[in-house]
């Protein structure tokens, strides 16, 4: 059977605008981590539905580092790490004398190169800032993020050398 050649371009048309409604969707559709802009919270995607991960309150940071700003830049990084298999665990620490959450390879480990994932205000110590931010109790006061699932959020957490780490990656898997 031949086909027309106003059908073939009908046929044709047709299948670019869906290439183009499927690839002009927002990235954040297709993401595991996103922002949501009107909370201010960094979300992530999981088994369990849509769990916030860190509410973003502080404006103590000067522009261009809004709460915005800074909602949607960690949230990329989180995205980023996850997607090329980085995301193991997250590890409370220093870089370049500020302290920080970044993203470590293993139990123990050191910061991965380029591994950072939040910057706190100077002063701030990331041991005790991510323990209350994997604590539920504070969590429910509104002053922590919530990394509750089906096990207690305890057997996510290890402490290595005076240094805490989250199993993200066994957190997620849950």
């Amino acid at each position: 059977m031949k086909v027309s050649l106003s059908t073939q371009i009908l046929v044709g048309f047709a299948i670019t605008l869906g290439a183009i409604a499927t690839l002009s969707k927002p990235s954040y559709a297709q993401s595991k981590f996103f922002c949501d802009n009107e909370q201010l919270v960094t979300i992530v995607r999981t088994r369990r539905g849509e769990i916030p991960i860190i509410r973003w309150l502080s404006q103590s940071f000067p522009p261009p580092w809004t709460a915005v700003e800074r909602c949607k830049q960690v949230s990329a990084r989180f995205e980023q790490f996850n997607n090329n298999g980085t995301l193991k665990y997250i590890k409370a620490a220093h870089m370049n004398n500020q302290p920080v959450l970044c993203v470590a390879g293993y139990k123990g480990g050191a910061c991965l190169p380029n591994g950072l994932l939040v910057t706190f205000k100077s002063g701030t110590d990331p041991n005790l800032t991510l323990k209350r931010l994997l604590d539920r109790r504070a969590w429910a006061t509104g002053q922590t993020i919530n990394l509750s699932g089906g096990k207690s959020d305890r057997e996510f957490i290890f402490e290595v050398n005076g240094e805490t780490y989250f199993d993200m990656e066994s957190w997620l898997e849950q």
